[in-house]
């Protein structure tokens, strides 16, 4: 099945499961969908709209250069960018859901794990310690802006650009796994809001210094800042509009941008280096920021990385042994009928 199609037929199919499943467990769903096309896209929404375009194109030339007619080139990336959507809506759908499915329960968990695996220590102050409030606030718009391109856009440039439709395949349902399997089934066991969130869902004051530190930083001030907001008024007030939901146990921020590194890596050297240090730097912001445990992104790293060993074994790509290697492999026998 040629892999842009099998990609929109997934993520139709899975938006049409969370739209079930949010209308059998929740309330005002219909009211929430349409207020996310009427009143909730934002700038950066926008934003990626005008790069999503962009690409588009270039996706479409880079299509037809590779020998595919205009309208075969149009409907590949069409279907590519519908996937998307219906990926990302179904995503959302079932993350706003899932608090009506399992109270969150596992942050004091978590917490202790993330301390025990620090040295008694909070790792969000053991970042802040080593790098400073200064240069993680500067590195901030990485979290929301070139991740947000990569993780809208990876599939169309992927499907462009890879002439290898088996390497395609891999890397889609790596992406696809990235969300649901990191962000919903995983996140729907281990229900958490994240150190960001604890004190005022768990009335305590555990991560009163974490609060207090971004305040100094001045992260109120900035767009991490503002979506926090946002995300906080959206959950207190029970909607659950496009991009929204709280769940911090695994990162999808992570996970997605493992599996641009990966995909990089196996790539070019060259490019996976800038992009394992991408993929590094947003889980120092994810945790420094309070939106996840530490715990959260290692386990979302470790995760990608067995998929990716094991779509890789499947297809027959793992390397000899190296006893093995560069020991002449023998020819099949042939059978000659007479």
């Amino acid at each position: 099945m040629i892999p842009s199609f099998a990609f929109f037929a997934f993520g139709l199919a899975y938006a049409g499961f969370s739209f079930l499943l949010a209308l059998l467990f929740r309330d005002g769903v219909i009211a929430d969908l349409r207020g996310s096309v009427t009143e909730d896209l934002d700038v950066s929404l926008w934003y990626v709209g005008v790069i999503a375009l962009l690409v588009a194109a270039w996706a479409l030339r880079a299509e037809t250069r590779r020998g595919a007619s205009r309208g075969r080139a149009a409907g590949s990336v069409a279907m590519v960018f519908a996937a998307i959507l219906s990926l990302h809506l179904g995503f959302t759908l079932f993350k706003t859901t899932m608090p009506e499915i399992v109270p969150y329960y596992a942050d004091p968990y978590l917490a202790r794990i993330d301390a025990w695996l620090h040295g008694n220590a909070d790792p969000w102050a053991v970042i802040n310690r080593v790098f400073g409030p200064d240069t993680m606030l500067t590195l901030t718009p990485l979290y929301h802006g070139p991740w947000l391109i990569a993780a809208f856009l990876f599939p169309v440039i992927l499907v462009a650009c890879d002439d290898d439709q088996a390497r395609v395949k891999r890397y889609l349902v790596l992406y696809c796994a990235s969300w649901i399997v990191i962000g919903n089934v995983l996140a729907l066991g281990g229900m958490s809001v994240g150190p960001v969130f604890y004190d005022r869902v768990y009335d305590s004051n555990r991560f009163a210094m974490l609060t207090w530190t971004l305040r100094f930083a001045g992260v109120e001030g900035s767009t991490m800042g503002a979506l926090q907001d946002y995300l906080w008024q959206m959950y207190a007030a029970g909607r659950g509009s496009f991009g929204t939901g709280i769940s911090a146990f695994a990162s999808v921020h992570v996970s997605v941008a493992t599996v641009v590194a990966l995909y990089c890596g196996e790539r070019s050297a060259l490019l996976g280096l800038p992009a394992a240090l991408f993929c590094g730097t947003i889980l120092l912001l994810s945790i420094w920021s309070g939106y996840h445990y530490a715990v959260d992104g290692y386990f979302s790293i470790g995760v990608m990385a067995l998929l990716w060993i094991s779509l890789r074994r499947r297809a027959g790509l793992v390397e000899l042994r190296p006893a093995m290697r560069g020991v002449a492999r023998p020819e099949p026998m042939r059978v000659r009928k007479d």
